[in-house]
């Protein structure tokens, strides 16, 4: 089955943006010997990436419509555009906070913050 798309008619360039985690932490295991044994949570390399994007009233509900229904709450992964601050590729993504997402008035725009989980980032 073929993952959503980010919607063509909402922006995807942020206004602000930040990569949090580059990759995910290794986990760390106290051995009996005093030393610690250090691995990777996963094979494939997922960081975070944070970001605040602009939106008109339309671009902004559009955007509520595509998490609430097509991602069924935020809860599924899609395919976006992502900068890694080096160029822009479309990257399989997932809303981190369980589909959370933080929207705030400044005049006429509607400014959206959010975490995304991005494959290799």
């Amino acid at each position: 089955m073929a993952r959503p798309v980010w919607p063509a008619t909402v922006p995807h360039e942020p206004s602000s943006r930040s990569i949090s985690e580059p990759f995910r932490k290794a986990l760390e295991s106290e051995m009996a010997a005093g030393n610690t044994r250090t691995r990777r949570t996963a094979t494939a390399v997922i960081g975070v990436v944070d970001l605040t994007i602009r939106m008109t009233t339309e671009q902004f509900l559009t955007f509520k419509a595509f998490v609430r229904d097509t991602l069924s709450h935020g809860t599924a992964e899609f395919d976006m555009p992502v900068s890694d601050l080096t160029g822009c590729t479309v990257k399989r993504v997932k809303l981190r906070n369980g589909g959370q997402y933080q929207p705030a008035r400044a005049g006429n725009r509607i400014f959206v913050s959010f975490s995304l989980d991005v494959w290799d980032l």
